[in-house]
């Protein structure tokens, strides 16, 4: 029999994503209408059981390497375990896989694989490059006019999908084991650091390890450092200072760069 007094359908909201997510909450056989023969229990059931496994599937979508090198029943686990810190608010299984990264830094499977989250911070940008806009080229033509100073002051805009990723593992190599059996991984990781960039060509999302210079150069015109501090600062660590006029050619003819602005003058 169903409750004289029934919930709002907030409450009743509250209640399901309680028991889906903790098993807790309360009885919902007062709430819950089923046909004849069935029960509410064996209904909720559905729900409880197919959630996880809708986690599960999403993130071994986006993050294949991490899935193949901890296997079948060890990613499942690390799932569900992730799963049950995932803010109840998420409703877009597209977005599941955004705090996995970080959840990894304290995760006990880093114990014996720590380069894990670096390798799911890597998977997690090219699965966003993959989804993201991709915005028209910058155009230089109305910059044709600027002098050396105003170049100085310029800050870069890139493509929204553009991602970097740097760490003392090789990420490229480790992200291509998704293609191997897990028999067949042996990664050296000893002394392998790896800067990678990350962007779009058409539908195709590239993978790409660049040296250090360009790194530094292109993680600090992404925090909105000008182009002249840029050059400065790579010319202070040896760099030649045509070094970043060089980067900056190469991502044009990418189509990365999308804007390029004057900051105001002090």
């Amino acid at each position: 029999m169903r409750s004289a007094v029934q919930p709002s359908l907030a409450e009743l909201q509250r209640a399901l994503a309680a028991r889906i997510l903790s098993g807790e909450g309360p009885e919902l056989d007062s709430w819950v209408c089923v046909p004849p023969a069935t029960d509410s229990a064996a209904r909720v059931a559905v729900y409880v059981d197919g959630y996880p496994a809708r986690i599960r599937e999403a993130l071994r979508e986006s993050f294949p390497a991490v899935a193949q090198i901890l296997g079948d029943g060890s990613f499942a686990a690390l799932a569900d375990r992730f799963a049950k810190d995932m803010p109840a608010e998420l409703q877009n299984l597209n977005l599941v896989g955004a705090a996995l990264p970080r959840y990894l830094e304290s995760d006990r499977v880093i114990r014996d694989l720590p380069f894990l989250p670096a390798l799911a911070e890597l998977e997690w940008a090219v699965d966003r490059c993959f989804h993201a806009d991709l915005l028209p080229p910058f155009d230089p033509s109305p910059c044709s006019g600027w002098s050396s100073g105003d170049w100085a002051r310029a800050r870069i805009g890139f493509q929204p999908g553009l991602g970097l990723v740097c760490a003392p593992w090789p990420l490229r190599e480790l992200r291509e084991t998704y293609r191997c059996e897990r028999s067949e991984i042996d990664v050296d990781l000893v002394d392998r650091h790896d800067r990678v960039l990350v962007y779009r060509r058409g539908f195709d999302v590239v993978v790409e390890s660049i040296e250090s210079a360009e790194a530094e150069a292109m993680a600090s015109l992404q925090s909105g450092v000008v182009l002249g501090e840029v050059t400065a600062a790579l010319a202070d660590s040896g760099a030649e200072r045509e070094a970043v006029a060089g980067y900056f050619g190469r991502w044009a003819s990418l189509g990365l760069v999308v804007s390029c602005e004057l900051s105001p003058l002090p």
